[in-house]
């Protein structure tokens, strides 16, 4: 069994909206179906567009695709199922994986069908998600119904029909017999102040705290927020729907929001001056008298003239510091930059209830179970097919053997990793989340194993990948060697060489067609070399302890020489067949084992290498394969584990090439997951003249062009690159640096050496131990990210400068050129 803990959590079901931004009947009535479930004020709303409104473009300048900005909402909001306002919105946005036809429950539903009408009934509950009356039962049976009345803490405000103001601020149940119980309820137990939308109605909400139909869908949810405490007013316009799109939003995003509706600023502005005043208060700690402050920003449909009599009108005698303005929206659809997180790029984490858990996974199916969390207060059955969600986040500390290193499915669910039924886990920043329908049941989880793990994500992006014969050879190495971390028993120049001498090897005679290969035998090295080799490791703290480490994991194994009187062949026999007798193995007779001619000094016993390491060439490449997998997992970038391949040939839009390692590593920091990064690996071992040659380069192209994004790491067991290599690898490592959609390097580019892949404890320590060029980036901020890391080798071999150094250049480059142009 191969066993790992990890943090169980329980969350209600994200639920999308897929919309046209202008569709106000459907965000109407999506909004009042959310109000109907728990967790609903986190429910995103995703505009599906052809082209950009005019009010988002002209107040951003935007210049991105209206398809990215939505599927940069789905990269956001990652949510766990979706309803369309209209048939066709789920492929236009890219997810089309969801229509999946084979899964026992659908992950996708018109809205329509949200809130459906139950078989031989006159009333409808969710499809998705848990029931709202769940939550009011429980509050009424434990807190309301033994108790006196107190007076009255909560409000229902009448819909305003010519705007969202009150489904967007406070909330609104639907209408109609049908559904109409969710009212009745509310009303029934919480006896609210029924008041029509208005000022005051926002007075009581947001000065006196009392509760409305949206605050009550985050019944018993804890938000787990990285916020610091600013207070964001949002003035906005509630008839236009691409704000209150924006409004329902932000509730979801790392701040604390106040909708301020502005056709109601002049009645709020007393209102919003003392709460200003209020919110400008010091810093607790804070030696440097620092004070908060608030921000108020001002929603995309509204003019710039307006913007501007609004800000004048609010600022009075309030301290300059007290308050910013911003005049723009927070592009949370843009994909965040590669090892850099802002707070507004991570949405809220919500939790209801949390248990860590040690998962048993059978070493064969790699299948285990767990118990699932369920909210207390849920009825044990309900008609929803996904009532709640479960969210597993594994920890960085686990077996090797698990592929849990995985790439986010937000627009592919079906793939990776299924339960029971070919039911989605979603893989994303939270871990991996899992839908539940009823209280106290088993989940069955299968985990694929790390290789299935790296080709099910190549395969996502178009690449057939299969284990290649030098990737079972590193396999069967890293099996003996107890994984990456044995592999610092070959971290030795002296020892590979020792290794692969032993290993016989390959002559090649002639040239062209007449050009013939030798092989040589194996060869044996006498216990005393071997002694030796180990000493000197052992003075030179290169990781090796005793003789026993390479004996005991079958790298060398010790037996008998003698030479055969008859064919004068030398033969070597393992301690199982040494006997009075022997038989040579070149002429295949036998000879009786020379007694009393034996060499003086125990001669006569020696090693030879055995499994993979007899093979030659040092292993077919894969000893420099693995120790450059084995230097960037050494990187001290955070603790994630890394999924990782052996050796792959790929196979991709005709092109055929093979990868010498590949692996899913997560720049995950500070708590928060990302995406996996995507490492591919051209290793070389030792030689004098150029390694890299010019066909491997056209190979990386081609890979690099497929997979942008992706990391690329060119490795030669030698403490430096040749010329030659560099006039090939740099034109590459230039090509490799365009801009991709995000801003960022299209693929970044790690250039690895033997001082790397060899270094005893920390790559930065061995930087500054090497001096010149190497010294200069041996400070952490070139080894917190892979893509600091790429671009320190770049300039210590390259002499290049950090991407955007060279970018902030060519643009001060341009502008001097325009002026010169204006000038002229």
């Amino acid at each position: 069994m191969h066993n790992f803990s990890a943090n169980l959590k329980l969350r209600p079901v994200r639920i999308a909206l897929l919309t046209r931004p202008n569709d106000l009947r459907s965000i109407r009535k999506f909004m009042r179906f959310s109000v109907c479930l728990w967790g609903g004020a986190y429910n995103p709303i995703i505009p599906v567009m052809k082209s950009l409104p005019s009010a988002w473009r002209d107040h951003n300048g935007l210049r991105a695709k209206a398809s990215d900005i939505t599927r940069g909402y789905v990269r956001y909001f990652e949510p766990d199922a979706y309803v369309e306002a209209e048939e066709g919105l789920l492929e236009a946005a890219g997810l089309e994986g969801f229509r999946q036809k084979h899964a026992l429950d659908t992950r996708v539903l018109p809205l329509s069908s949200l809130m459906a009408k139950q078989h031989n009934q006159d009333w409808a509950k969710p499809s998705f998600g848990l029931s709202i009356t769940d939550a009011m039962h429980d509050i009424y049976t434990k807190e309301l119904q033994f108790e006196t009345k107190q007076p009255r803490t909560a409000s229902l405000v009448k819909p305003d029909n010519r705007s969202l103001v009150t489904e967007a601020v406070f909330g609104c149940y639907p209408e109609g017999k049908p559904v109409d119980y969710f009212q009745a309820n509310y009303q029934k137990i919480f006896e609210p102040e029924e008041i029509p939308a208005s000022p005051d109605a926002w007075r009581s909400v947001f000065s006196e705290n009392y509760l409305t139909p949206l605050r009550f869908t985050r019944y018993k949810i804890e938000v787990e927020a990285n916020w610091n405490d600013v207070l964001t007013l949002f003035v906005f316009d509630p008839a236009s729907t691409l704000d209150c799109i924006d409004l329902w939003n932000m509730r979801s995003e790392q701040r604390f929001v106040l909708p301020v509706p502005v056709d109601w600023w002049a009645d709020l502005l007393p209102d919003i001056r003392s709460l200003l005043k209020l919110e400008h208060r010091p810093i607790k700690g804070n030696p440097s008298d620092l004070m908060h402050y608030s921000t108020i920003e001002f929603a995309r449909s509204i003019s710039e003239d307006r913007v501007n009599k609004l800000t004048k009108e609010i600022i009075g005698d309030l301290p300059k510091e007290a308050v910013n303005f911003k005049h723009w929206r927070t592009q949370i659809w843009r994909a965040p930059m590669k090892q850099k997180h802002s707070r507004d790029e991570v949405p809220l984490v919500l939790n209801s209830a949390e248990k860590y858990i040690t998962l048993s996974v059978d070493e064969t199916s790699l299948a285990t179970t767990f118990e699932t969390l369920s909210p207390e207060f849920a009825n044990k059955y309900g008609g929803s097919k996904l009532r709640w969600m479960n969210t597993v986040q594994p920890s960085h500390f686990h077996n090797s053997h698990l592929g849990t290193t995985l790439p986010f499915n937000s627009f592919d669910p079906y793939s990776t990793m299924t339960l029971l039924f070919h039911e989605p886990v979603l893989i994303g920043r939270e871990g991996w989340s899992i839908g539940v329908r009823y209280q106290d049941v088993n989940a069955l989880l299968t985990i694929p194993s790390p290789e299935s793990a790296v080709i099910s994500a190549l395969k996502r992006f178009g690449i057939e990948a299969r284990l290649s014969e030098p990737g079972h050879i590193a396999k069967q190495i890293l099996g003996h060697v107890d994984g990456l971390w044995g592999m610092r028993l070959l971290a030795d120049t002296g020892t590979l060489e020792t290794l692969n001498t032993m290993a016989g090897g390959i002559r090649r005679k002639g040239v062209g067609e007449a050009e013939t290969e030798e092989l040589f035998d194996r060869r044996s090295k006498p216990v005393k070399e071997w002694h030796a080799l180990v000493q000197r490791r052992k003075n030179q703290d290169r990781g090796v302890s005793s003789l026993n480490d390479f004996t005991s994991r079958n790298i060398i194994r010790l037996g008998l020489q003698s030479q055969c009187p008859n064919c004068a062949n030398l033969n070597w026999h393992t301690l199982t067949v040494v006997d009075y007798d022997v038989t040579c193995e070149r002429c295949q007779r036998s000879y009786p084992f020379p007694q009393s001619s034996l060499r003086r000094d125990n001669g006569n016993w020696s090693f030879r290498v055995v499994g993979p390491f007899a093979v030659p060439d040092y292993a077919r490449g894969s000893y420099g394969a693995l120790l450059a997998l084995r230097a960037i997992s050494n990187l001290d970038i955070g603790h994630s584990p890394m999924a990782y391949s052996t050796a792959l040939s790929l196979n991709f839009d005709g092109v055929e090439a093979e990868a010498d390692f590949v692996a899913l590593r997560s720049p995950e920091g500070h708590g928060r997951q990302s995406d996996p990064e995507l490492i591919i690996c051209e290793a070389k071992s030792f030689g004098e003249g150029p390694l890299i040659t010019r066909k491997d380069i056209t190979k990386l192209r081609a890979i690099a062009k497929k997979l942008e994004g992706s990391i690329i790491v060119i490795s030669v067991l030698r403490n430096h690159f040749v010329d030659a290599e560099l006039k090939l690898i740099e034109p590459f490592v230039r090509w490799c640096r365009r801009p991709a959609a995000n801003g960022e390097m299209h693929n970044t580019v790690i250039l690895l050496t033997a001082h790397e892949i060899f270094c005893r404890f920390n790559i930065r320590l061995t930087w500054e131990e090497l001096g010149g060029e190497h010294a200069k980036f041996a400070d952490f901020k070139h080894h917190d990210s892979l893509t600091a890391f790429a671009e320190a080798t770049q300039s210590i071999h390259l002499r290049l400068k950090s991407y955007h150094a060279e970018l902030h250049e060519k643009s001060k480059a341009k502008q001097a050129e325009k002026l010169n142009i204006v000038g002229g």
